[in-house]
């Protein structure tokens, strides 16, 4: 398929694009795998039925979900913020008309699972506001990608490639977006074929829209066009330990119940439970005696030191502090900790990168508002992403930090400030200054029309 969407860009790509884009799409797919539990086994027949695991039922110890929901959980836009007020609130509304709250989750997730993530910004003519969409990375099979000019700095074209209900189940969508346009197409036999005319992407002069695609690069260099996934360097060490835990198993079943060595006899089929290996079971010569024994076996010891090692490694190259080792051993302490200050390095540098992405997509969003709105949105120069904190905290610690600087930063900071522990939003903010402004006119209204020769005549 990717040929036929190569054939049709033509030279607008380079020539190693068409394998990158094949590397790229394998590689994502093995990452959402191991982030969903669902690992290589690479077991062979006889291990497979030494274990009695069914193909495609293979048992693992996922930390790839770990990995991953560590830092995503501490990823969180608490709002967006801008030079005017005016612009505060549009963006406000954007947020809650695009459920915000939800799809920063998915997009944050699906950038450290596969290293890339893309949002559509559009707009909603009915209800004259504009639209983000969630658009995954490339598969190998649906999925968007994008298209780099030469110094891999800006995008010059987006393929989105999707299946579509109502159309030949082995077909594809194609969606190609350009600065000034959206070309449609559905796949065929050996090309791709124009599903619908072309789609102008133009303001009411007729000048190009841009292109509204952004994409998330988790770990991203410039001049590099797609980023890296949180489980690339994971996912070798969860093979080694998946490994581990079925030698362990193995070990423990063969514990349990042993092979045993009957010699000059044939054992009864149900003297024990395990496997009997029987030499010379049709008689013994007159100077060999009838004997029974039981085969060397393991020990689990080393294979639970190996298994300890490997969840070490794991939680050491990804900086993620992982619950079992809460408890003091070895991993515990200054290790421990040192983790956690890389799990946040790691989250400020993503809230760094990724929250420059989601300021240029209100600006986007913007654009696309006056370009296809009816009315136009709050003039604004930029957007500033403001993130809740990475960091773990003792609320009591934190409120009595917001306290301790009430009086330098104000009492709307204030509030922002002890927000995150009581859940305090924007609004209730505004809410609570409001109500508080009016509680203190009224006590000086009391006081004051308290005085003698006063009254609320002479108030007013």
């Amino acid at each position: 398929m990717l040929e036929m969407v190569a054939d049709q860009l033509g030279t607008a790509i380079d020539s190693g694009w068409l394998a990158r884009m094949d590397k790229w799409g394998k590689a994502v797919t093995r990452f959402r795998k191991y982030s969903d539990g669902e690992h290589e086994a690479k077991m062979t027949d006889e291990m497979r039925k030494q274990l009695r695991v069914v193909d495609g039922e293979e048992f693992n110890s996922n930390y790839c979900d770990m990995v991953v929901s560590s830092m995503s959980d501490r990823l969180v836009i608490d709002r967006m913020d801008a030079d005017d007020p005016a612009a505060v609130t549009w963006a406000n509304d954007v947020m809650q008309f695009n459920r915000f709250d939800e799809l920063q989750m998915d997009v944050h997730q699906m950038a450290l699972t596969d290293g890339d993530t893309f949002i559509f910004v559009g707009y909603d003519n009915e209800a004259q506001i504009p639209t983000f969409v969630h658009e995954p990375a490339w598969d190998g099979d649906v999925g968007m990608l994008v298209v780099y000019d030469r110094n891999r700095s800006q995008i010059m074209a987006a393929i989105k490639v999707w299946y579509e209900a109502g159309i030949d189940d082995a077909a594809r969508r194609v969606n190609v977006y350009y600065p000034d346009r959206i070309e449609k197409y559905v796949t065929g036999k050996d090309k791709l074929e124009t599903y619908e005319e072309v789609t102008p992407w133009v303001d009411a002069d007729g000048s190009p829209v841009g292109l509204t695609i952004h994409h998330f690069k988790n770990r991203g260099r410039s001049r590099v066009e797609l980023g890296m996934s949180e489980l690339k360097n994971v996912v070798p060490l969860q093979d080694a330990l998946n490994r581990t835990l079925y030698s362990m198993v193995m070990t423990a079943e063969l514990t349990a119940f042993p092979v045993r060595v009957a010699k000059g006899f044939n054992p009864p089929a149900n003297l024990s439970p395990g496997v009997w290996v029987t030499i010379g079971g049709d008689g013994l010569d007159k100077d060999q005696v009838a004997d029974a024994s039981v085969m060397a076996q393991g020990q689990l010891t080393p294979f639970i030191d190996q298994a300890k090692f490997l969840k070490g490694e794991i939680g050491t190259i990804s900086s993620t502090p992982l619950p079992e080792f809460m408890g003091g051993d070895s991993s515990s302490g200054e290790a421990l900790k040192q983790r956690e200050v890389g799990l946040v390095g790691k989250c400020a540098k993503f809230q760094v990168k990724i929250g420059n992405v989601w300021e240029d997509i209100f600006l986007t969003a913007r654009r696309v508002q006056l370009a296809f709105g009816t009315t136009a949105p709050p003039e604004v120069k930029r957007f500033t992403c403001k993130w809740k904190s990475a960091q773990l905290r003792n609320d009591n610690d934190w409120v009595k930090n917001a306290v301790a600087v009430k009086d330098d930063v104000g009492e709307r900071e204030f509030l922002r400030l002890i927000g995150p522990v009581f859940g305090y939003d924007e609004a209730y903010i505004e809410k609570l200054i409001v109500e508080k402004a009016g509680d203190a006119g009224r006590r000086l209204e009391a006081a004051v029309g308290s005085l003698p020769g006063f009254s609320r005549v002479d108030l007013a």
